[in-house]
Parts: structure tokens; sequence; C-alpha cells
């Protein structure tokens, strides 16, 4: 190149790295005001659907177990409501009875199935027509109630809750009180074919009739449950934070840093599998599909062959920006994490690929207490701030 030609070539103004900077803010900025609530729909189909959303006093929500037309969610301020699953529209709202609405901390706790909806409040034990919300029965919380339900209402053939840690029968027709269980229990607990599963809070699980609360078998080779336990065809999937005589089916020696999964024959108690180096203390099991058993341990989710225990795929998810936990719901080929800030990240149940996330433009950082349930492609999310609806539905 010559000297004349350098001249000629023209002269590129300096932009500083703080004013570029400064110039994408701002241009990113008005296309967010411009945009307005439109931006959701406008997002790229990789950072998810917003299906619908409700803002205001956050809520609690569940699906039934036999899934039906609505998604029912028990709101912050006392009222339980279902709602259309397409649009988030009300079918019908009931206001249940309790001492002080505004101690229903992160909403009454509430479980649907077998046409019902069930919600434990401060005070009472109700059982509402999930078809019109008319009031089935209601009965005083049982005596010895002192701080609040240690757990949600379980809805399977009658209703079971845990309160003054003892779980506690009712009959579904009717509210009359069946029994109450002599056994402390550690959580929620599983209900399949006539028997209910209790986890005693020093270690151990039981099977209970659940008409007469006769014990079928003890369990005493695993430790304390950190979660309600799952049950699916025939078989019993539990959590516990240590295990008090590991079978030799396990895959490792015990660390007593991990989480030790078992699988239990629910007819029997025998030991299936278990394995202790699927995760921290504390890792949360999911209703089983497809033949997977998924883990939430914190930032990752552990897939697992149900039949077998045998490792699929680990993923990683964000720890989130708020305070509280993560949770997670599985259906319909997704495994959907709800964050504790707010965000939501949905990963291939057969590979454990992000498929799509969805993120609020506003993250939240106080304590969320998380709902999550999912149904249909949509994975339906409740905390302080509200519910919404994200995912892709089914056709």
């Amino acid at each position: 190149m010559t000297s004349n030609e350098s001249q000629t070539d023209p002269v590129r103004p300096h932009v500083s790295r703080r004013r570029m900077l400064l110039g994408v803010a701002g241009v990113a900025a008005a296309a967010v005001t411009v945009g307005g609530i439109g931006w959701w729909a406008r997002r790229d189909a990789d950072t998810g659907h917003r299906v619908w959303s409700r803002t205001g006093t956050g809520s609690r929500v569940a699906l039934s177990a036999t899934p039906q037309s609505d998604v029912y969610v028990a709101d912050f301020d006392g009222t339980v409501r279902a709602l259309d699953p397409r649009t988030g529209t009300p079918r019908w709202s009931v206001e249940v009875a309790s001492r002080n609405p505004a101690d229903s901390n992160f909403g009454w706790p509430i479980a649907a199935g077998d046409g019902l909806v069930c919600v434990t409040t401060d005070s009472h034990v109700h059982a509402l027509d999930a078809a019109s919300g008319a009031v089935r029965w209601a009965v005083p919380a049982p005596e010895g109630y002192l701080s609040g339900w240690t757990d949600g209402p379980t809805v399977g053939g009658d209703v079971f809750v845990i309160c003054d840690g003892r779980v506690h029968s009712y009959d579904a027709a009717t509210g009359e009180a069946r029994w109450a269980g002599p056994l402390e229990a550690a959580c929620g607990p599983a209900v399949a074919g006539g028997t209910v599963y209790l986890a005693a809070p020093a270690g151990g699980i039981s099977a209970l009739d659940a008409k007469t609360c006769e014990r079928r078998w003890e369990q005493p080779a695993v430790g304390k449950l950190v979660d309600r336990p799952v049950v699916h065809e025939g078989v019993l999937y539990l959590s516990t934070s240590a295990a008090s005589a590991p079978t030799a089916s396990a895959t490792s020696a015990s660390t007593g840093a991990a989480s030790t999964v078992s699988a239990l024959d629910a007819a029997t108690g025998r030991v299936l599998w278990q394995r202790d180096d699927l995760g921290h203390p504390g890792v949360h099991p999911a209703p089983v599909a497809d033949g997977t058993l998924c883990l939430l341990d914190n930032d990752r989710v552990i897939a697992v062959e149900a039949s077998t225990g045998r490792s699929r795929w680990t993923s990683s998810v964000p720890d989130g920006l708020g305070r509280g936990m993560n949770t997670m719901a599985v259906a319909d080929g997704w495994v959907y994490v709800a964050l504790n800030d707010g965000r939501l990240h949905t990963l291939d149940l057969a590979t454990g690929r992000l498929q799509w996330q969805d993120d609020p433009a506003k993250f939240g950082t106080e304590y969320t207490g998380l709902s999550l349930t999912a149904f249909g492609g949509v994975a339906y999310r409740g905390s302080r701030a509200g519910l919404y609806a994200a995912g892709i539905p089914a056709a």
C-alpha cells in the first residue's frame, strides 16, 4: 500500500467500550418499552412460551392425580380456585374457613384426586367438589394442632393429612375421622392400592392398611426420608439422608455426604436396589415417567432407570438467585425445574438436554416458596408473586 492510498481511507471515529455498552443498553431498554407486554409472545422458541399468568396474590397449585380439565390453586388470600388450564380463567372460587387467612404462609396446602379438591387450613380440613367447588365437608383440625401442617393432604380412596406429628385418615365421602396413626410421621404419606406408606422421623418406613391402620410391613433399612415417597407400578421410591443398613446391592460405599435412593417392593418392603452416590443429602424424587426416576439435587437433575437404578443422564441447572429451593415436575416427556428466582428450565426426559427456558424480566430475591406441577406440555408454577403457565401445549 502506498502513502497516497492510506491518506484516502476514511477515518473511523473511536468509540469507547463504556459508550458502546451504554448504547446497547439504551437500545435494549427502548425495545422493551416499545414492546410492552407483548414481549413474551415475540420471544424465540428456545426461550419458552408463556401461556398465561396471574399476578397479585400468590398461589399453591395442584393437578388431580388423574388429570381432569382444571388446575386447582390455593391462593395466599385464603381462596381456592379452579382455573381453565388453557387461559387461567377461574371456573369457580371458594373461600375456605380459617382462623387467619394472612397466616397461610405460602398458600394453604392443597391436593386433588378422586373428584375432590382437599385443602388444610389453620382450623379445618376441607373437601370441595372438583367440578363445582361445592363444599363436600369441612371438619375441625385434629386436636393437638399447634403450629401448622407438616405436609399437604394426600387423596387416595380416603383423605390423609399429617397434624400433631401423626397421620389422620378421613372418609372421602363424609369427612368422618377413621383413624389416627400410632406412628409419628416425618413427611406426607404416599397412598396406593389401599396402602399408606409412612416414614418415621428417625428413619425407616412402614406400610399400613388404608382402612384399618393395621401394619402390613416395616422396613428399617432406610434412613430418614427427605421427601414423601413415590409409588409407581408396585415399587416404592425413597430418598433418605442416611441408610442404617445398606444392602449388598448398593453401588458404592456410603461416604456420609450423599443421599441414599432406594427402590422397595411396595407389597413386601423388600429392597430391590439402592444407591448412595446420586447426590447431596436432600435430593428430591419426582414421580416416575417413561421408566425414568428423576432426582433434583440443588443445581443438578439426575435421571436413573427406575427398574434398576442405573444412571441415564445428569444435567446441570442454575442454582437460582433467590432464597429457598428449586423444585421439579416431570410430565409428557419433559422435566421442568422451577428456580427459586422465577425462572423455569425445561429438559428432555430422554436425554437431559435443555429444550427451552423461561426467564422473567425481573427476578425475585425473597423467599419464594415454590409450587410446581405439569400436564399436557405445560408447567404451572405458583409462588409469592403469582401463578403462571409456560410450555408448549399438546395439540
